[in-house]
């Protein structure tokens, strides 16, 4: 096989968080090869469609044991989670996460979950002028998620925080690092609370896998560790999808209006704004052998950052990838990740977002932003700090 020189780029792609720079930056990283070094941050990256599918399903070759982020502080944390492990212990750790959020248990909720956003919504509406991230986004998974696992009422409102400033803690060391790793703790706290005092409703997750442990099917100090899986990427992608979908539909009020005399498409409308605006911007892996990626040599040892919101717009794969279309349906976008570790809770996010839209559908005429949305600082999520937004009711 011929192997080519990688292209080499210099700049750093963590120091903006406006999404529109980001994007800017992708197509530069597209443009400059299939694989690339950021010389700047000392890692490989790929931001194209083929190319990231491919290194995210050869997970034997691209390995998470020695963590998915840019700094040894964060690999350390998710070191031996679902997030951060290999074969055979990932399928082990996998399976008890996963016995819950099967379909079948997550079609038993859909009633439950469908009053849950009728009820998030009609608190809005009744509003009128919101934050959509604050009152929308945030409060429908943080309505939803806590029951789920199983939680005592405690710290519900605070999980979120904690959360984005655990993922954020990925990214390279930076002024926000010692407070992220704060924040970090404080998930890991409550998790180690939670385990030790057996505080999980009966039948939920959480028991679920502390009945795992009883059964030796994983280990006690395990635990910690799948709880810490929960509360974190369980709720701050949902909402960081919630808040982008508020946008966009306040941004193409036309596409909205589409959208109620189509409420069929909403799974459609859920895919491309998971495709137009990803959540999370891509984990790394570390190559276990010398390897070729799109004909780049990756060296054993290298770490490689699959940059998923890049490839979600990879003009190689997509027609118009920067123009949203809730029609598109993009089914094969990578969001959600890819193979052996993507997202095993993705049917929750799907449920709670499909029944927001559909209790949005039913009573909002439109949304209208009321000031410009605040980006949120954040290294490895593209997410809003507030949306000024106001609900105008159907039939005004």
């Amino acid at each position: 096989m011929t192997v080519a020189d990688v292209p080499t780029l210099s700049y750093d792609p963590f120091t903006t968080n406006d999404p529109d720079e980001r994007y800017a930056q992708y197509r530069e990283l597209r443009a400059a090869g299939p694989v690339v070094h950021l010389s700047y941050v000392g890692v490989y990256a790929t931001g194209r469609y083929d190319e990231v599918k491919a290194a995210l399903g050869e997970h034997d070759t691209f390995i998470s044991g020695e963590g998915v982020g840019f700094n040894d502080i964060a690999n350390d944390v998710v070191r031996g989670s679902t997030l951060g492990s290999d074969s055979p212990e990932h399928e082990v750790l996998r399976g008890v996460v996963a016995t819950g959020l099967q379909p079948r248990a997550m079609r038993a909720r859909h009633d439950e979950i469908a009053e849950i956003a009728r009820g998030v919504v009609g608190t809005a509406l009744a509003r009128g002028d919101v934050d959509g991230v604050a009152h929308l986004a945030q409060a429908m998974p943080t309505a939803v998620v806590p029951d789920i696992l199983g939680l005592p009422d405690r710290h519900r409102d605070e999980l979120i925080t904690w959360a984005k400033g655990g993922t954020d803690l990925l990214g390279p060391v930076n002024e926000r690092t010692p407070r992220n790793a704060e924040l970090s703790g404080c998930i890991s706290q409550f998790a180690v609370e939670l385990v030790e005092g057996r505080e999980f409703a009966p039948g939920s997750l959480g028991d679920q896998v502390l009945s795992a442990a009883d059964r030796g099917e994983i280990a006690p100090e395990k635990c910690v560790i799948l709880m810490n899986d929960y509360l974190g990427p369980s709720m701050e992608t949902t909402a960081t999808a919630i808040g982008h979908l508020l946008v966009l539909f306040a941004q193409h009020p036309e596409q909205w209006e589409a959208l109620r005399a189509q409420p069929g498409l909403v799974g459609s409308a859920i895919n491309e704004v998971l495709r137009f605006q990803s959540p999370v911007r891509g984990f790394t892996r570390v190559a276990r052998r010398d390897t070729a990626l799109g004909g780049i040599l990756i060296p054993a040892g290298a770490r490689l950052w699959t940059v998923v919101a890049s490839a979600n717009r990879d003009e190689r794969h997509w027609n118009n990838p920067d123009v949203f279309d809730f029609r598109r349906n993009p089914i094969d976008h990578l969001a959600f990740g890819y193979g052996s570790h993507g997202c095993a809770g993705q049917g929750v996010a799907r449920l709670e977002m499909h029944a927001l839209i559909h209790a949005l559908l039913d009573s909002v005429e439109r949304f209208e932003l009321t000031a410009a949305p605040v980006v949120a600082p954040n290294s490895m999520l593209n997410t809003w700090d507030s949306v000024p937004l106001r609900l105008v009711p159907r039939g005004e």
